[in-house]
């Protein structure tokens, strides 16, 4: 069963969330090398709920410091170069 993954962009300082993050890669890391001498599902369930962990990261980081992590406004849009008399 998946974990809860709380919103790091509240209560928390970018420091705080850069250093959770590290902490998540190198655990990622150890899962990584664990799953790949054993390959079970109990290990491939918990490298899902540290990504999601890491993904939530990402997304405080975006909304901390959008200049350095990237906008997590990320809207599409079209536009047409001229207009086309009928």
């Amino acid at each position: 069963m998946a974990t809860t993954v709380p919103d790091y962009s509240v209560g928390f300082t970018q420091e705080e969330v850069e250093e959770i993050f590290a902490i998540l890669k190198l655990e990622l890391k150890k899962v990584i090398a664990s799953y790949s001498e054993s390959g079970t599902q109990v290990i491939r369930q918990r490298t899902e709920d540290i990504h999601a962990k890491m993904a939530a990261c990402q997304r405080a980081l975006q909304t901390m410091d959008p200049t350095t992590y990237g906008s997590t406004n990320k809207t599409a849009t079209s536009a047409v170069p001229y207009h086309l008399p009928r």
